[in-house]
């Protein structure tokens, strides 16, 4: 029994990160930080942005379990961290994610994925009632989302990915008539180019529902259709060292069907880019330097919103 609870353990690998992070805007944060293939990119909808600057801690674990089986390999992954706000602690909220997969040996791998963000403060806004009273309150979201994945290995150093998500934005009072249902259609690719070079670039297209018997009386619909390209350049410059090169365009199209609604025609277009350089300690040990710039612009005001982020991360596998 005890060389059969050996084993079962043996299989399991973690990696633990640590962070810390310089944001000039703490409303921003979280969906410029999420803005990537690999996560949530069209999270969430920020109507307040310049909600001021702070240090942000981000503790997190990764673990992964592997077998061997008749049809290949299956594998378990959970991701579980969060931000933590040094000052504006409102803001700080966790993070969880959990994979369970399935690879066969004709280089084809199944995969479902649940992603869940609970309590993520956006920060106070106006509510304003069908009678024209307003007032403000804190605006809170619940996110989840599930996913399936479908990738294959053309040839040992290129591989394409088919991806479709499903997820709910859960506000809370009184906020609730802003509750979408979004689904995500989406492809990948990653290219090995050569030892020193790998490349991922994808697009996702996706729809978001509000719940209109709920916003009946109130013109703030949050219905959408997005459109969402990245490109991820990784290259090893040194030895120990090497560079991450990523850009991200997203465009929101309002979806409202209210002419007095304030999103009524509007459109926003997203251009983020990011460079983090990764040097490796030891085999079993990283540290990561990063700097990413956002550059947000709605069709129906004036001026662009710009946001900056940097961090100093260390890694630690085991």
């Amino acid at each position: 029994m005890l060389v059969m609870n050996y084993s079962v353990l043996a299989e399991w690998t973690f990696k633990a990160d640590n962070a810390g992070y310089y944001t000039d805007d703490v409303a921003l944060f979280s969906a410029t930080r999420r803005l990537s293939l690999k996560d949530d990119p069209t999270q969430p909808n920020i109507d307040k942005t310049g909600q001021g600057s702070d240090f942000v801690y981000e503790p997190s674990i990764e673990g992964e379990w592997k077998s061997e089986n008749a049809l290949g390999e299956m594998s378990f992954e959970f991701d579980a961290g969060g931000y933590v706000f040094t000052n504006q602690t409102a803001f700080t909220h966790g993070l969880f994610d959990f994979e369970a997969a399935q690879a066969f040996e004709t280089g084809t791998k199944l995969s479902l994925h649940y992603n869940f963000v609970p309590d993520l403060f956006l920060g106070r806004n106006m509510f304003m009632q069908p009678t024209g009273e307003e007032a403000e309150h804190d605006e809170i979201l619940t996110s989840h989302y599930w996913s399936l994945h479908v990738d294959q290995k053309l040839t040992n150093d290129f591989m394409v990915r088919l991806l479709s998500r499903y997820g709910l934005r859960n506000y809370n009072q009184p906020f609730q008539h802003r509750d979408t249902q979004f689904w995500t259609i989406g492809s990948h690719a990653e290219w090995e180019i050569s030892e020193n070079v790998e490349l991922l670039v994808g697009y996702h297209y996706e729809r978001g529902s509000a719940e209109h018997h709920k916003a009946a009386h109130f013109p703030d619909d949050l219905s959408y259709v997005n459109h969402y390209a990245s490109g991820e350049l990784k290259v090893k410059l040194l030895e120990q060292l090497s560079a991450n090169f990523i850009f991200d365009y997203e465009h929101n199209a309002s979806m409202s069907h209210r002419e007095e609604d304030e999103r009524f025609g509007a459109n926003e277009n997203i251009y983020q880019g990011e460079l983090e350089l990764e040097y490796e300690l030891t085999h079993a040990t990283q540290l990561k330097l990063g700097w990413q710039h956002g550059n947000r612009k709605l069709s129906t005001e004036m001026a662009n919103v710009k946001n900056n982020n940097v961090w100093l991360g260390f890694e630690y596998k085991f």
